[in-house]
């Protein structure tokens, strides 16, 4: 009778295991994960995985962000005492211009040196620098 028991018992076993989905080994019908491969076979957990993981994701994705492991270039940070003395002493052929990272407004400058416009018009950029806060200087220039 304990063999009747015994093969009974070996007849019922592979009633309650079931093929995982993912890597197709056999798991108990009660497993919530497959212990072969570690996914979630339960649906409702696997549901409630599946939302936990989409509210955590970042939402401010950008076109064409490319996602880099190495160092980023970071624009060096300009200086605003250096973008005045500049606008002063050489503002005429567009030397500040050139330093806040300006070059097509430069260039005009240099093209038109010879008529002392540009000389006034730096003098004038260089009391709107002097006037203007570090942070908005920043924000706007770097």
């Amino acid at each position: 009778m304990s063999e009747e028991a015994g093969s009974a018992a070996n007849e019922s076993a592979p009633s309650q295991t079931v093929e995982c989905p993912f890597c197709a080994e056999d798991i108990s019908v009660r497993a919530k994960k497959c212990k072969h491969c570690g996914e979630t076979v339960d649906v409702t957990l696997r549901h409630a995985e599946e939302a936990l993981r989409a509210s955590n994701r970042n939402t401010n994705v950008f076109m064409n962000a490319a996602v880099s492991s190495g160092p980023q270039y970071q624009r060096p940070i300009k200086s605003k005492v250096t973008a005045i003395i500049l606008a002063l002493l050489l503002g005429g052929i567009g030397g500040h211009k050139f330093y806040l990272d300006r070059p097509g407004q430069g260039i005009l400058y240099l093209i038109f040196c010879w008529t002392f416009i540009p000389s006034v018009i730096a003098l004038i950029e260089a009391i709107i620098y002097v006037a203007t806060s570090d942070e908005a200087f920043h924000l706007k220039y770097g």
